[in-house]
């Protein structure tokens, strides 16, 4: 029939498009604006805001006591909670998610010093009526120490970034992030923070692509003894629901102390003899365990090395 045009005839054609005009193919075609790009008359936007905000709540404590019989003492304990969010967003349109503990968080931190005067010698406790050679021998000896306990940083087991940033993998198995610790045997070049308990396996997810393609596929997943799955990477476009920081790092156990000993030689001259000790249990302070779902470490939770080792320093000094 004359005057009927298709609806195909009705579609503007690529001629009457315009050229270099931004959304000119939306609204030539009469698309609404947000159809491809929520505002495609920008090429970049930029959002200002308050990147993180963080709430600390403790309790303290803290004790001290002025020489008495030869103790002088001071020590502190700390509890306390660090939650916020920081750093890059999984999601920046969710960020529900991102609420949780900080790596500045120290669930438990407890220090103390104090020095103990021996009461051996004349006119003390011990050996009081010692006289002569004796006494200079068993007098004016003090030790000192300098303990310090504490909770380590928190961490996050790393996987593939699916979202935007800060990748954790979906816990698929019988997986408890909070019965970690080191463990470094005897003999060992490493250690471990699971006890070898996990190994790395590949990601089921390299399996559903195409077989040509599965030979690119470097993502790995984490399975426990059994060989049944525990870890995954997180399936395209989501978060992984582990969450983060779930990992608590070694904490901090260190003592250093000291031994000296005062040898009166006239009435305004002594000679002090003294020896310090930093880490006097030669308990060492291990690396961080790797936690990354894809890195090139082939064991999970691996300990690469540790530092630290007992030291002695001696002294004399001459007091006038």
């Amino acid at each position: 029939m004359e005057g009927h045009r298709s609806r195909n005839q009705d579609r503007p054609g690529l001629a009457d498009i315009p050229v270099g005009v931004n959304g000119a193919v939306l609204r030539t075609t009469g698309f609404p604006e947000n159809f491809i790009k929520t505002n495609p008359q920008f090429s970049t936007a930029t959002l200002q805001t308050n990147p993180g905000n963080t709430n600390y709540h403790s309790l303290q404590t803290q004790v001290t006591l002025r020489p008495s019989a030869g103790v002088n003492l001071q020590a502190s304990y700390t509890w306390s909670k660090l939650l916020g969010r920081s750093g890059a967003y999984t999601n920046p349109v969710d960020r529900t998610g991102d609420y949780t503990i900080q790596v500045g968080d120290r669930r438990h931190d407890f220090r103390t010093n104090g020095s103990f005067a021996l009461p051996l010698g004349p006119n003390r406790r011990f050996l009081r009526n010692s006289s002569g050679a004796l006494a200079r021998i068993v007098e004016g000896w003090e030790t000192s120490w300098i303990l310090n306990m504490g909770s380590g940083a928190s961490a996050n087991i790393l996987a593939q970034n699916m979202l935007y940033a800060s990748g954790v993998p979906d816990v698929v198995g019988a997986f408890d992030p909070k019965v970690a610790s080191v463990q470094w045997k005897a003999g060992d070049i490493a250690g471990n923070y699971f006890g070898s308990a996990y190994t790395k396996v590949r990601d089921p997810q390299c399996l559903s692509i195409a077989a040509n393609l599965r030979a690119l596929c470097t993502l790995s997943a984490v399975a426990d003894s059994s060989g049944k799955v525990v870890l995954q990477n997180p399936q395209p476009g989501t978060r992984g629901n582990l969450g983060q920081n779930v990992i608590e790092l070694p904490g901090l156990r260190t003592i250093d102390g000291s031994v000296s000993k005062s040898f009166k030689l006239r009435e305004t001259k002594n000679l002090r003899f003294r020896i310090d000790a930093s880490n006097i249990f030669n308990h060492p302070q291990v690396a961080d365990p790797n936690l990354d779902l894809n890195s090139a470490d082939l064991t999970f939770g691996n300990i690469a090395t540790k530092t630290g080792q007992r030291q002695l320093q001696a002294q004399i000094r001459l007091e006038f």
